[in-house]
């Protein structure tokens, strides 16, 4: 039986495209295809009785040619979860974000993932709300900063599916590097990121 949950936390995301996402905006992104990485440090999280606070996961992402976000673009990912995790937390980590659960993650799975590898590493996720630095294994190198428009206050785009609010902060990264295996293995530095306080469930 699927569980209700709630995770709350810092979320970083890091892409291909040179300036914010198009795909959000159903735009073809830059150079037609879509390749990024995404990492959730959950501060507060629970699946039914299992807590989930202070445990981490990401997932590292391809999309066929054109939009991503169409729903003809299929997905290709791999799901990393936090080493840290217990045998239940792991279940509960996969169930939510390979969809199995309900909430967004379900939609993007019943709609775009064609193929899904889970793999566990450890995470060092740092970072103030404006500036971030993420480290999983070998596997992904993410260092991101809040972009200030004119007005000195961090620019914002919406709708983005990855938060309960629909918004994120938008930003750069310095570092956005992935050497999972073959087909996942980019160097998308000096690109798009998005960064936010998040907060998600399956009600």
């Amino acid at each position: 039986m699927t569980e209700d949950w709630t995770i709350t936390g810092d979320y970083v995301e890091a892409c291909n495209c040179d300036v914010a996402c198009q795909c959000l905006w159903m735009e073809p992104p830059d150079e037609n295809r879509c390749i990024f990485s995404s990492a959730w440090h959950i501060t507060d999280g629970q699946y039914g009785d299992i807590d989930l606070s202070g445990l981490h996961a990401a997932l590292i992402a391809r999309g066929e040619e054109g939009v991503l976000l169409d729903p003809d673009t299929a997905w290709h990912v791999v799901l990393l979860i936090d080493e840290e995790a217990d045998d239940d937390q792991q279940a509960a980590l996969e169930d939510i974000y390979l969809g199995r659960a309900g909430g967004i993650f379900a939609a993007a799975a019943d709609t775009h993932v064609e193929s899904a590898e889970v793999a566990t590493a450890p995470f060092s996720f740092t970072g103030d709300g404006a500036e971030f630095s993420v480290e999983i294994g070998d596997s992904v190198s993410m260092d991101v900063v809040g972009k200030r428009g004119f007005n000195e206050d961090l620019g914002t785009v919406a709708p983005h599916p990855f938060n309960e609010s629909t918004e994120m902060k938008t930003g750069k990264s310095t570092t956005a590097t992935v050497s999972y295996n073959d087909e996942f293995s980019w160097d998308v530095s000096e690109n798009n990121a998005f960064l936010c306080d998040f907060k998600l469930a399956n009600a």
